[in-house]
């Protein structure tokens, strides 16, 4: 359950097209740099535009003089705009425990414009104890157990047995391979970044960070004020904020806010009647009675290594913290949708997308998480914790979660950080915080928490934002830019009153059925194999095609040759004899029209709108494809009565007649093979 916080913004996020810029000159590295080829961190970057890759080398503990050094892997992306701004732009992840070279440098350099600096160094370094750098504080028993539990593999071990028993596994291989685990939080993160700042030789940095890294942008502005020119802190976590018991409000918050807001907007109510009551119902049913369904691994690269499938049974908590877990990123107006699917016994979103990313995801270092988490509130009392508002479900599974995770801070021997490093920060820094009204865990409220001992923070809130704001809108790029240039300039900041979209209902998607089936067997896979089946089809245009040559050519060479014209008949035979060249190229016409609206129709939703491929539907602006199989039927349909009336008249010759057969049966198949893949 732990892993819901895992981000998932990115997962389909795919290279877009931008201009290449000429790479900045590096500055020269300082003690503790190592150079390393930028592969070593699964990066390829794009030619003309500069990346730098290396490891810093840190102490430990800096207490401790004899503390063993540990390297954080850090990605310099080079600016792409010109004037180059001098101060750099640090960014973090958040997590806690997710790496940031992993989570944003590819689509940084891929896609230039996603960058919310395009004039400043961009340096993205994994936080100790995560991503690239050395160690990780990986767990791979906590994903073993998981796993094993979804599959029903020891189904009389609760979830939360298996959990500390996992962790217990985890931490002691950890404290035997010599880390020391109080030393992986918070306040050495922030040194950290001191650190990485004078290796790099940097004098001043801005820093952005997102979700768990805008509480470390907290602990840089107490520590290291002087080396901050601004901060940008996103989707907000007040240093107060227990990561054990405080989600329950969230997630109740994000519960309520989707499920009335369908049952407050008329077309929404109307599809999707007593939403809330049902999926509440169909998380019980769940529990109750788990169903089995097959999850697909996604792609290497996408959440760690590709596997076969795996059978799972699928409970209700599974599928409420699959379906909150997709809450993170742009799932507005798809969510009451995804839960009436879901209720219907349709899961193909949860078994291609969000399962996989929990089941099979490697990305995050869960060692850090607890190990960080441990330090902020491993000593909470969850059995004195009130929940006011909250379900009643809801609060007793956080509660035990939460003691659970106490048992594991003890377990772990964590020290608390000192209570004063929790108190709000007090700061004259330019800051900007930045908010999504439907963030299912750090709501706006929790920024304006911040703003009393911040006299020069601003707070925008963006009406249809998730969790995070930066490069995955526009809008919050150019404001984040704008800030930075000038942090005392008012901002334009009208984009992010921009309205979240209007709820989709079944009327306004298509479920194309063997695309479904696909996605729900082969993942993501199911794309490419879809259009492996679109094969037979194509090879029947083809054939179909052929008739604009065949038949104009035939009456060339017959005239030019001074054959006598074929003999005529009479009736429906004749008319269907001379009407098979106009047939055949109706077909053809209609079946290249149909393959190409669907490959449109697929890759126009692929790049906009992923999550409805992931679920098997198109737009319904695309219904009139599904028409044209039938008009190739109805062609077809013309061109056997053709063949069948030249056979028994004897028109034409034999090859005329065998190939006026094969038009036939290409039209036919063509019509049912895109009928099949747009059904």
């Amino acid at each position: 359950m732990f892993r819901w916080f895992i981000a998932l913004l990115f997962l389909l996020l795919g290279p877009l097209a931008a201009s290449a810029q000429p790479p900045s000159p590096a500055l020269p590295r300082g003690a503790g740099w190592t150079a390393a080829d930028c592969a070593t961190f699964s990066l390829s970057p794009p030619e003309g535009r500069g990346a730098e890759c290396g490891f810093v080398s840190v102490r430990e503990r800096r207490d401790l003089g004899a503390s063993p050094r540990i390297d954080l892997a850090v990605a310099i992306l080079a600016p792409v705009d010109e004037p180059a701004a001098p101060e750099p732009l640090f960014m973090a992840q958040g997590g806690p425990g997710v790496g940031t070279i992993g989570s944003f440098a590819q689509a940084l350099l891929d896609d230039p414009r996603a960058r919310p600096a395009r004039n400043r160094p961009l340096v993205l370094w994994d936080q100790r104890g995560t991503g690239f750098s050395k160690p990780a504080l990986t767990c791979p028993e906590l994903a073993d157990a998981e796993r094993a539990s979804a599959a029903g593999v020891d189904s009389a071990t609760s979830e939360d047995a298996a959990f500390f028993a996992a962790m217990q596994v985890c931490g002691a291989r950890l404290r035997a391979a010599g880390i020391d685990l109080g030393a992986y939080q918070s306040a050495a993160s922030a040194d950290d970044v001191a650190a990485i700042r004078d290796t790099l030789g940097f004098d001043r940095i801005a820093f952005y960070g997102v979700s768990y890294g805008s509480e470390l942008g907290q602990f840089l502005m107490r520590r290291h004020p002087g080396i901050l020119s601004a901060v940008v802190l996103d989707a907000v976590v007040p240093l107060d904020y227990d990561l054990f018991t405080e989600p329950a409000f969230a997630q109740q918050r994000i519960g309520e806010k989707y499920l009335r807001g369908c049952a407050a907007a008329p077309r929404c109510a109307k599809a999707f009647p007593d939403l809330a009551a049902r999926y509440l119902a169909l998380v019980d049913r769940l529990n109750a009675d788990p169903v089995t369904v097959t999850v697909v691994p996604l792609p290497d690269g996408a959440a760690g290594p590709a596997s076969e499938p795996v059978e799972v049974r699928l409970t209700g908590d599974m599928l409420e913290g699959a379906i909150y877990g997709a809450l993170y990123s742009d799932l507005h107006d798809l969510a009451p949708l995804v839960i009436d699917r879901a209720d219907k016994g349709d899961f193909t979103l949860l078994t291609t997308l969000l399962l996989p990313a929990t089941l099979f995801d490697t990305s995050m270092a869960e060692g850090m998480h607890m190990t960080v988490t441990c330090a902020d509130h491993g000593d909470v009392d969850a059995a004195a914790m009130d929940f006011p508002g909250v379900m009643p479900r809801l609060a007793e599974a956080t509660r035990a979660q939460a003691e659970v995770a106490a048992r594991v801070c003890r377990d772990w021997g964590v020290p608390p950080l000192p209570r004063g490093d929790l108190a709000p920060v007090a700061s004259d820094l330019p800051a900007l915080l930045l908010s999504g009204d439907f963030d299912p865990i750090t709501p706006p409220a929790y920024a304006e928490k911040l703003l009393p001992t911040l006299p020069n923070a601003r707070h925008v809130v963006f009406l249809a934002g998730a969790h995070g704001q930066a490069m995955a809108s526009a809008c919050a790029n150019r404001i984040i830019a704008a800030f930075l240039d000038d942090p005392a300039a008012p901002l334009d900041t009208a984009c992010a009153a921009d309205p979240p979209r209007e709820f989709v209902t079944a009327d306004d998607v298509i479920f194309l059925g063997t695309l479904r089936r696909l996605m729900a067997t082969e993942g993501v896979r199911g794309i490419a194999l879809s259009g492996v089946l679109a094969i037979p089809a194509v090879l029947a245009a083809i054939v179909l095609a052929t008739a604009l040559f065949v038949y104009p050519l035939g009456a060339l060479i017959a005239r030019l040759s001074g054959r006598p014209p074929p003999r005529a008949v009479a009736g429906a035979a004749g008319r269907l004899s001379r009407s098979a060249p106009w047939l055949a190229a109706a077909a053809a016409l209609l079946a290249v029209l149909c393959l190409a609206g669907l490959v449109l129709a697929v890759g126009s939703t692929l790049v906009n709108e992923q999550t409805l491929v992931v679920m098997g539907a198109i737009p319904a602006r695309w219904s009139w494809v599904r028409s044209l199989p039938a008009a190739i039927g109805l062609a077809g349909l013309g061109l056997l009565g053709a063949a069948v009336a030249v056979w028994a008249t004897g028109q034409r010759s034999l090859p005329g007649r065998v190939y006026l057969s094969l038009l036939s049966a290409a039209a036919l198949g063509a019509a049912a093979n895109l009928a099949l893949l747009s059904r």
